[in-house]
């Protein structure tokens, strides 16, 4: 995935949560459950700020 195939959700915090898998696919396989479970707390974290 390159940073152009990444589009913009006007939300920051989203935004800087799926800017991680920005080149995951030149990384190990070994790397990518990390990651992928990084971004899935940050959005988790999101929307729970937004459900308040």
């Amino acid at each position: 995935m390159s940073e152009t195939d990444i589009t913009s959700t006007s939300d920051d915090a989203v935004d800087q949560a799926l800017s991680a898998l920005v080149g995951l696919e030149d990384q190990p396989l070994r790397d990518h459950v990390a990651v992928f479970d990084a971004v899935h707390g940050a959005l988790q974290d999101r929307l729970a700020d937004v459900e308040g």
